[in-house]
């Protein structure tokens, strides 16, 4: 009898151990969550060349499907130009002089290369949130050195999301 009642002691024992350590333990969760989105679209067209009126010609920057931005704006911003540390300026082979040029926004800031300002780089020409174009001005500024003929030169530009302020 002994040996049953040191049995069941045993056993009692062994299920309140159990118990215990069940009754004493936690259960900890983390919630998850993931927001699935979509990846930002858009597309801008920039004229391939544009002939320079003396009065100044039209350069329209347009931009469409423009969708999923997130809190950001499609940035067109000068990226450089062919010409020595990215000065605006037309050379003419021919005659190897050059002539400045501006672009001038709608809103009526003056973007140019000058004696204190040798570079445009980094300088937004237009922004977008939304399908839309802005029409900025390019302009001719004839130097007194300017002489008939033909002026080139080329500008690049950066495209990409920033930050919308």
């Amino acid at each position: 009898m002994k040996r049953k009642k040191t049995a069941l002691l045993l056993s009692t024992l062994a299920i309140c151990s159990t118990m215990m350590v069940t009754a004493n333990a936690e259960s900890q969760s983390t919630e998850l969550e993931y927001v699935l989105k979509n990846d930002p679209t858009y597309t801008v067209e920039i004229p391939a060349k544009i002939t320079i009126a003396k009065d100044g010609s039209d350069m329209t920057i347009k931009a469409s499907n423009v969708n999923y931005l997130d809190g950001q704006k499609v940035s067109v911003s000068i990226a450089g130009t062919d010409y020595f540390r990215n000065q605006m300026v037309l050379t003419n082979k021919e005659t190897n002089t050059v002539m400045r040029y501006q672009i001038v926004k709608e809103d009526g800031t003056v973007i140019e290369t000058t004696g204190t300002k040798d570079q445009a780089n980094g300088v937004e020409v237009a922004a977008f949130t939304e399908d839309g174009e802005v029409n900025n001005k390019v302009l001719p500024v004839k130097l007194p050195s300017s002489k008939v003929g033909t002026y080139t030169g080329s500008i690049t530009f950066d495209i990409g999301l920033v930050d919308a302020e």
